[in-house]
């Protein structure tokens, strides 16, 4: 509470940083594909995003976390949130809770979990400005990745405002093994679409379909444009055992006589590195 009180005001708001604000949002957002399908945490849309804004700052040949220098003006900018006192302070709580949530990544072939927070220093000035550094427990899920990886532009996540939006964009990337050139299916139990999500294990599957899968659905088939989402589900007997969650959104290559340019399309069909 004292934090909050001397951070409620700030002497000035400077931009510490010369790169253009949408060029940033072009930026990729590489995670090894265990962060996203492995690890549990409880974060919200605002701390997913503000990890994705960091993560994405990552370049290709960092082989250690090197500090991050940002400030309050360039996360609210990029995040797209107006720039106050109070945006601010929600920022410094925001980073405080990011070192000291805890995240747990589980790694089937050792039969272990990693458990961990996400910063290992978060240091913010009365200026505005800010310094972080990932903690080293992250470095074989960000840093040289050479395959198993998965990648998306930092505006795509920025710009959804659900937690269950961004978690099932990114596990619907992370499912996408032909760079959309055919039907991606991310499937799973109902109790698995729980657990990726982090979404409450007494939910049922109506409750899960409606408050959780459904919503999530209708704001990225609104926002994102090369994802069309759609609901599957199989039943034994009454209840449901299966969930299928299908992007019918298929890209067109050169060869096909209707391909149409699309200067803005959002699926990287290269190689990060």
């Amino acid at each position: 509470k004292n934090m909050s009180k001397k951070l409620d005001l700030w002497t000035n708001d400077r931009n510490f940083n010369e790169e253009d604000v949408e060029d940033q949002k072009r930026y990729f957002v590489v995670e090894h594909n265990d962060l996203i399908t492995k690890a549990r945490h409880d974060l919200n849309a605002q701390e997913l995003k503000i990890m994705d804004f960091v993560v994405s700052k990552i370049k290709p040949d960092d082989e250690k976390f090197n500090i991050i220098d940002t400030s309050m003006y360039e996360i609210s900018q990029v995040l797209g949130m107006k720039r106050s006192g109070r945006t601010y302070s929600q920022l410094a709580s925001n980073l405080n809770d990011l070192r000291k949530k805890d995240v747990f990544i589980y790694n089937d072939e050792e039969r272990s979990v990693t458990m961990t927070g996400w910063f290992e220093t978060a240091k913010v000035w009365e200026n505005g400005q800010i310094q972080l550094r990932i903690n080293e427990d992250f470095a074989p899920y960000l840093l040289t990745l050479r395959g198993n990886y998965t990648q998306h532009l930092l505006f795509d996540t920025v710009q959804l405002s659900s937690r269950y939006s961004i978690l099932l964009y990114k596990l619907m990337r992370e499912a996408d093994k032909d760079k959309g050139k055919k039907i991606t299916i991310l499937r799973g139990t109902p109790e698995e679409f729980k657990e990726w999500l982090g979404a409450p294990k007494s939910y049922s599957f109506n409750s899960l379909k409606t408050q959780v899968l459904q919503k999530a659905l209708n704001e990225i088939n609104l926002k994102i444009n090369d994802m069309h989402l759609e609901i599957v589900t199989a039943k034994r007997g009454r209840k449901i055992v299966q969930v299928d969650i299908r992007n019918t959104f298929i890209i067109q290559t050169k060869s096909d006589n209707n391909s149409k340019s699309n200067p803005e399309l959002k699926v990287p069909l290269y190689n990060w590195l």
